[in-house]
């Protein structure tokens, strides 16, 4: 009776102690992670602060200053310039032999 006795109790301080490690290894990673968080939030605030004053995006703002969105304004210009002319497509196609254009 007493062995069982002891069974129980150091099952209880057994699990009393791996909650109380697991707890301490808990807040610290917890507060690892808000320092991390707190960095990465800092600069992701100088880029976006760096790209706004490049002119490349527009922040939206709420009333306190904090950045809540990005607008981005962006333009694409496409233009085609070519040499040739309908004439010198023809030419290149006459001068081209029967056995040239074939694939075997």
């Amino acid at each position: 009776m007493q062995n069982a006795v002891w069974n129980i109790v150091s099952i209880a301080l057994g699990i009393l102690f791996a909650s109380f490690v697991n707890w301490w290894f808990y807040i610290r990673a917890s507060r690892d992670l808000k320092l991390e968080t707190k960095k990465l939030r800092n600069l992701l605030r100088i880029v976006l602060q760096a790209l706004e004053d490049a002119k490349m995006v527009k922040l939206n703002r709420d009333a306190s200053g904090e950045i809540i969105g990005m607008i981005f304004d962006t333009s694409v210009e496409f233009s085609i310039h070519s040499s040739m002319d309908a004439n010198a497509t023809q030419k290149v196609k006459e001068k081209q032999s029967p056995k040239e254009t074939t694939n075997t």
